[in-house]
């Protein structure tokens, strides 16, 4: 009963996957290193994502961002999630690009019953067609939770279980995505995004009820 608990309870955490900044490297243009992205969708829930990054002149096109994920809900910042991650093309062939993406986790979420604290990492990998006024790609990743603290609350330890214990588990659970991105650039002011794809839980770990993600993005570069 314990580890059913504690397996659930770090699902629901692990479960805010992966919302990311997409980015059209053949639209992107030197004198508007900074981008500002505004994103809502599915994602285990209603969710709102701001982010902020900029591009680098190194060997090959590199972008760094910080990523905010806010539930939507009466208590919109109980819950979040806070993302420093980099993207960078790593293969280019005609219009074909693929990217390589990683990230540092930590997210917060707390019920009735536990609030759980969370580091992790996320890894992807995007191949697909770009083309300065629009692009599409296919995407897979790993978004897993390194170490997650659970803190039980009164009401937990009295009547859910009485042998659980408040701690630091290492580690703890993971969920593989996959799906499409694209976009649409706007003229030099501003791009479109869509992401929609499929989640898949670590191991034999139970699947989310709804498990699919959905992202529409509005991106600003300035």
């Amino acid at each position: 009963m314990k580890t059913i608990l504690i397996t659930l309870a770090i699902l629901v955490v692990t479960a805010q996957s992966a919302l990311s900044q997409d980015v059209n490297w053949r639209s992107m243009r030197p004198e508007q290193p900074n981008r500002l992205q505004l994103n809502i969708g599915y994602d285990y829930g209603a969710v709102t994502q701001f982010s902020y990054s900029r591009a680098f002149d190194v060997s090959r096109p590199l972008v760094v961002g910080l990523h905010a994920s806010l539930p939507m809900g009466n208590q919109p910042v109980d819950d979040f999630t806070l993302r420093l991650g980099a993207q960078m093309e790593v293969a280019q062939w005609r219009g074909f690009s693929a990217t390589v993406k990683v990230a540092s986790n930590f997210r917060r979420y707390q019920n009735d019953l536990v609030r759980i604290v969370s580091f992790g990492a996320d890894f992807s990998a995007l191949v697909g067609y770009y083309d300065p006024s629009w692009h599409a790609a296919l995407e897979f990743g790993f978004d897993k939770a390194v170490a997650t603290q659970l803190t039980h609350s009164d009401v937990m330890k009295q009547y859910g279980y009485v042998g659980i214990r408040d701690g630091w588990y290492v580690p703890t659970g993971g969920n593989f995505y996959y799906g499409i991105q694209a976009g649409k650039t706007i003229g030099d002011w501003a791009e479109l995004t869509l992401r929609l794809g499929l989640t898949d839980a670590q191991f034999d770990d139970e699947d989310a009820m709804l498990p699919y993600y959905l992202q529409l993005g509005f991106g600003l570069p300035f």
